[in-house]
């Protein structure tokens, strides 16, 4: 029987090469693949709040108002934001469901001049049964100043500048 050179030996049965290498530890990675794609991944692309509200018609002034809305932290400018405590009330009233995972749930801000320097900010969120939540806020461009205009937007403004 003739022996083998040395060039006729496949790479892979060379302990040393990196085929080899993967072989050897193969399962291991498809575990912690199979481990990710069990636990990581869902979390990962779990629909939120902001995911419905990609939507970002808005420009100038109307814009900035907006933003003033979602992005508020109360007087302090620590803690929740206004979007947050929404989701949040959100995921209280539907804490059964999976609600923004629902094709027929929608959310959307608005925003119309009142004045030169005064904007209402409404916020508007609606699932498939036609139950609808609704904020409005008066925003005050060059003071930087939200109010609300009725309940519950109040209780949502309290929250973000009580909290701590």
């Amino acid at each position: 029987m003739a022996k083998k050179k040395p060039d006729e030996i496949k790479k892979s049965d060379n302990p040393k090469s990196f085929s080899s290498f993967l072989k050897k530890r193969a399962p291991i990675y498809l575990g912690i693949i199979g481990l990710f794609m069990i636990f990581a991944y869902p979390a990962l692309t779990e629909k939120n709040l902001e995911s419905l509200l990609a939507d970002d018609s808005f420009e100038g002034k109307e814009k900035i108002a907006v933003e003033m809305v979602k992005f508020y932290k109360g007087t302090n400018d620590t803690g929740m934001t206004i979007l947050q405590v929404i989701e949040e009330k959100i995921n209280d009233k539907y804490s059964d469901q999976k609600i923004f995972d629902d094709k027929d749930t929608w959310a959307e801000f608005t925003a119309e001049v009142t004045d030169t320097k005064n904007y209402e900010v409404v916020f508007v969120f609606n699932v498939e049964n036609k139950q609808s939540m609704k904020y409005e806020w008066h925003v005050n461009l060059e003071s930087g100043e939200i109010s609300s205009t009725d309940g519950p937007s109040r209780i949502i403004l309290q929250t973000v500048d009580h909290y701590d």
